[in-house]
């Protein structure tokens, strides 16, 4: 998490982080509340803040990829493939990137994109 402002007064250079108050990892994260927003404070003026890095946990990937394939003996000399590609096949989300990480803003905790859906894609080669 860091803070959209100078609060310590160095200028600019390293992200500044807010003050924890609590573990701010929720049981039942959703896309719009990933996190307790609520546990940063901003820390008193001309000061860092308390909260260390990758103190949140964000979502993990989920992936399964799966392909088909059927050859087809037509004739001697003529021979069918047929080939079916499924990506992200049990069309799990996957969100995109890390939750809002700028403390304080609108996005602050949500996430705004997700990955690829289910994607299929056929394929015919007739061999002669």
């Amino acid at each position: 998490m860091n803070i959209p402002s100078d609060n310590a007064n160095i200028g600019p250079g390293p992200a500044q982080r807010p003050d924890v108050l609590r573990n701010p990892n929720i049981t039942a994260p959703t896309p719009e509340h990933w996190f307790d927003t609520s546990a940063f404070v901003m820390p008193r003026a001309f000061t860092f803040g308390n909260s260390g890095r990758n103190i949140t946990f964000g979502d993990g990937l989920s992936n399964m990829d799966l392909s088909l394939q059927k050859v087809v003996k037509v004739t001697d000399k003529l021979t069918l493939e047929v080939l079916g590609e499924f990506f992200n096949a049990l069309n799990h989300t996957n969100f995109s990137d890390a939750p809002g990480r700028i403390a304080f803003t609108p996005g602050f905790g949500r996430y705004f994109a997700a990955e690829n859906p289910r994607q299929v894609q056929i394929a015919m080669k007739l061999l002669f």
